[in-house]
């Protein structure tokens, strides 16, 4: 062999062992996250329905991901500080966003926001909650006709609440007062929890949200934004029975920032599908008639992209759209 060919030789097997240790090391980091704590930024005040969610997935999400999960709540506008903050973060895989349907498909049509649609890697969806509308446990309205008779007599008198502009408690409360052809001021929170503190003062009479709810306050259900009767609440008729036929449902889902290597969204979105599965999540979701819809990557990245598209037009012909 010529000096020549023993330089070539030895220069390609130096090249081929320096990628065999990168690939290696590649394959051991990611076998080896996550290796310390990964941070679930929720957008919303602690109490309300997705931190509910998310603190009710945590220790199953931890066992089926192998490491330590921790809760964070960041709420303001609507969900979207939090949800900013998501984006904004370091695409490792150690800040990830437990987002609702609102600051992912309806709020990038309302303001200009430091992200959007594709702002993220979608990681996996995990519940899809109807939606009902909520009085305090002692409120003198105890059924839709209640409503309609009392705001006819009085428009303007009474208030809803909401989660913020342009989030489907707003949305869905609009289309209530709309299709009862009824007046109401609408008060905006930051969340359930400061909507329901409101609601137990007295300051709203009103406020549209999952089920989960009717568990944690004291609140009842009217009626439910279903098709169909919600299996955990017999005796709560339909808006669609009574005539209204309007149908709202709050989605989970889980985003990373954009950038997140696809080995570790991928780890995520199948720990995601087994925690589903889990115990704890299984015990709270079925106590709470919180539906469980697990959606992986792809799925839940295109199911987002029809919805951004969807809540957009209805943002539009509603005269709310930015």
């Amino acid at each position: 062999m010529t000096n020549l060919k023993k330089l070539l030789t030895t220069t390609a097997a130096i090249a081929v062992g320096a990628a065999t240790m990168v690939a290696s090391g590649v394959t051991s980091a990611m076998a080896e996250y996550p290796e310390r704590p990964v941070t679930l930024i929720v957008p919303f005040g602690a109490g309300g329905n997705t931190d509910a969610v998310a603190r009710a997935f945590q220790a199953d999400f931890a066992e089926a991901l192998g490491g330590e999960i921790v809760v964070k709540n960041t709420a303001g506008a609507a969900g979207t500080i939090g949800t900013a903050e998501v984006a904004a973060s370091e695409a490792d895989g150690y800040s990830l966003g437990v987002i609702p349907i609102g600051p992912l498909t309806t709020q990038p049509h309302l303001r200009d926001l430091p992200y959007d649609k594709d702002s993220w890697e979608y990681v996996c969806n995990i519940t899809k909650n109807p939606m009902v509308l909520l009085v305090s446990k002692d409120s003198p309205f105890n059924s839709v006709e209640d409503v309609k008779t009392e705001l006819s007599a009085n428009p303007g008198k009474y208030v809803y609440g909401s989660a913020g502009p342009g989030t489907l408690p707003h949305l869905a409360m609009a289309a209530t007062m709309g299709a009862l052809d009824v007046e109401a001021k609408h008060l905006p929170d930051s969340g359930t929890a400061d909507g329901m503190r409101s609601m137990a003062s007295g300051t709203i009479q009103f406020f549209a949200d999952p089920p989960l709810v009717l568990s944690r306050y004291d609140v009842k259900a009217l009626a439910s934004f279903t098709d169909e009767r919600i299996e955990g609440l017999p005796d709560v008729p339909t808006m669609k029975e009574l005539g209204h036929p309007l149908n709202f449902s709050i989605w989970v889902g889980i985003v990373a920032p954009k950038g997140t290597p696809a080995d570790v969204v991928e780890k995520l979105s199948a720990a995601c599908g087994e925690a589903t599965k889990g115990p704890n999540f299984t015990k709270v979701t079925e106590s709470t008639s919180t539906n469980v819809e697990y959606m992986d990557s792809a799925t839940f990245g295109s199911f987002v992209d029809s919805e951004f598209e969807k809540n957009g037009q209805i943002l539009k012909d509603a005269g709310l759209s930015k």
